[in-house]
Parts: structure tokens; C-alpha cells; sequence
């Protein structure tokens, strides 16, 4: 019977089929770089046991686009380190947006998403740590010889992270970015088995102590299911009406709460206030209409909720370094190259 494949076996070999050219193989260590006509950017990814890898990202600047049924797998999780510059994703069919920023700590699953759902990822000057888990690889490797109960506990943990949902960000707390900056020092091409088994040690203790972080921030919050659905019900309310949105008030009152439980649910939720949240909708959306329709800048500004075309440009340009004309000239120049 063949053995099944690692899920970051399976995931580099869609990322080699459409974005990225490798470059230098050895037996710890695989660098890439992103093809030049989507990007630029280099990303190494050191492999030190079955199931226990990361990737360090530098200075990605491209966008990716993945549908889940490309990568169905429900054992895949994700720890995310933001070492700088930005990066955003856009699960279309959920209409959220999650922003990574310096210092930011992301826990990711595609668990129970619908194989329609669409991942576009944008990464602006985007340096970070990737730690890609397989879920049954990893337990065998932390757990070899333990009772299943601390397996099942385990298990609990990583659901107590993501609740239902698809992540989970936090900022990082000082003893993980130590940990990060510990990890960047190793020489990865090990000349010795010693180098090599002390950052497969750093690299466990990062994961325990990101899971563990990640358990007691969750219970810091404490939202109740009602309190979730008003949120959620002002975001639709405010994707809705995106060229004429209600006043912090109005929503709130909409929603039947006050503005300032409002305000402090979509931050805990969204990590953004509602009106941050809207912008960035804006942005996206205006970006995508600017990349797929031959509408005109002033058209887009309107129909995005810009009734100056000179407010919606200069916004564009602050959010994506690029005005939306030259956006839709590097757009096109992607396209005839393809």
C-alpha cells in the first residue's frame, strides 16, 4: 500500500506547478524563489523531520489564488509569524479579510470550508516564519509512545484555538519573537546532527508555546453566540450597503446593541472597528474590479463608495503602494505574459 503523502509534500507541489521556481534542493533545505512574472521574493524551506518543517519567507511581493479544493485537507494547520511588511487574505465566500502586520501570530485551518472557497493572498514586502503542520504526522512525532488521552487533549487544544472558525490572530508576545529570531540563526545546510536536532528542538518548543498562547488568549475572549451574530450581521449590513453606509449608531442600533459593545466585538472578532473593516473592503474590491473589468477609475470610485475618483486613488495608493491606473497597466502586462 503507498504511503500517503505529507501535507507539505502535497502543498509545495501545487505552489512549484504555479508560483514558485526551485532553485536549490538538499536534504534539509529547499530554496525557491516566486516566477518573475508573478512577483518577486525567495522562500527556504527547512525540513528537519517528517511532519515537522517551516518556511521563511523574504520580501514576497505577489499575489497567490487557491481554491480549497486544491488543497482539501483537514489535517493541515498553520502557524504564521508576520516578521515584516504585510500580508492579506481574502476568503471570499466568508467576505473576510485577515491582515498580517510586524509582530502578528496567525493560527490557520482549511477545516470544514466548502471546496468552493477561494484564498487570495496578497503579500506586500513580506518577510515571515511559516510553520506548515500535519496534524497526524505531528502527533506522531511529539506523541510517539503517549496515552490517548493526552492525544485527545491535544486535539482539544488546537480546537479550543480556532472555535469553529478558519484562524485565530494575535499579536505575539516577546518570548515568541525570541524564539522566531533564535530560529533565523541556524545555518540550515546542518554539517552536524548536533545543530540539526537543537533547532528541531527550538522549533517544537515554538509550536508548544504558540499553541499554548494561542489557548489562553482565546479565553480571554468572551463572546457570547449572540453577541457573534450581531457582528456578523452588522458586516453583512456594512458589505451591503458599501456606497452608503450607516453611521456607528445606525448599525449598532440595527444590530439591537449599543455602538460600544459594537465597536469591541468587531475588533475582537475582525481585529479592526467597523469602519476600518469597511475601508479595507473598499480597497479589495475596487482592486479586483480594477484587475477583472475594463469599468473606468471613476466608475469603480462610485461604485466602492468614493464619489471623488482623487480620494479613492490616493486611498488605493496608501493601502497598495500603486495608483489604480498604474494597477491595471501591471495587471495587464501579467496577463499578456501568461
Amino acid at each position: 500500500m503507498e504511503e500517503s503523502k505529507n501535507i507539505n509534500e502535497l502543498y509545495f507541489n501545487i505552489m512549484e506547478d504555479r508560483f514558485l521556481t526551485r532553485t536549490i534542493t538538499k536534504p534539509t533545505f529547499i530554496e525557491y524563489k516566486v516566477n518573475d512574472y508573478l512577483g518577486s521574493g525567495v522562500l527556504n524551506r527547512v525540513i528537519l523531520n517528517k511532519g515537522l518543517e517551516f518556511c521563511l519567507c523574504e520580501n514576497h511581493t505577489f499575489n497567490r489564488e487557491l481554491l480549497n479544493s486544491d488543497l482539501n485537507e483537514e489535517r493541515f494547520i498553520e502557524i504564521n509569524y508576520c516578521i515584516d511588511g504585510e500580508a492579506t487574505i481574502n476568503l471570499e465566500i466568508e467576505n473576510q479579510l485577515i491582515h498580517l502586520k510586524k509582530g502578528d501570530l496567525m493560527f490557520y485551518r482549511n477545516y470544514k470550508l466548502p471546496h468552493s472557497q477561494c484564498f487570495n493572498m496578497e503579500l506586500n514586502n513580506y518577510s515571515g516564519i511559516i510553520i506548515g503542520l500535519d496534524a497526524d504526522e505531528l502527533k506522531k512525532f511529539f506523541f510517539p509512545e503517549c496515552e490517548e488521552d493526552m492525544l485527545r487533549e491535544w486535539d482539544k487544544s488546537i480546537e479550543s484555538i480556532f472555535k469553529g472558525n478558519a484562524y485565530f490572530k494575535v499579536k505575539a508576545p516577546a518570548g515568541i519573537e525570541w524564539d522566531m529570531k533564535d530560529l533565523l540563526k541556524y545555518n540550515y545546510n546542518f554539517k552536524d546532527i548536533t545543530s540539526l536536532l537543537l533547532c528541531q528542538s527550538k522549533l517544537m518548543e515554538i509550536i508548544s508555546k504558540s499553541v499554548s498562547y494561542g489557548v489562553s488568549k482565546r479565553k480571554e475572549i468572551n463572546l457570547t453566540k449572540e453577541d457573534k451574530e450581531y457582528i456578523y450581521t452588522a458586516k453583512e449590513i456594512l458589505i451591503k450597503n458599501i456606497e452608503c453606509p450607516p453611521s456607528i449608531e445606525e448599525l449598532a442600533e440595527m444590530c439591537n446593541t449599543n455602538s460600544y459593545k459594537l465597536k469591541k466585538g468587531f475588533k475582537e472578532v475582525f481585529n479592526n472597528t467597523p469602519y476600518g473593516y469597511l475601508r479595507e473592503v473598499r480597497m479589495y474590491k475596487g482592486k479586483y474590479l480594477i484587475e477583472n473589468t475594463d469599468k473606468s477609475i471613476a466608475e469603480i470610485a462610485s461604485s466602492v463608495g468614493y464619489a471623488n475618483p482623487s480620494k479613492f486613488s490616493e486611498a488605493f495608493k496608501s493601502k497598495f503602494n500603486i495608483t489604480p491606473s498604474e494597477c491595471r497597466k501591471v495587471n495587464k502586462n501579467i496577463e499578456n505574459r501568461k
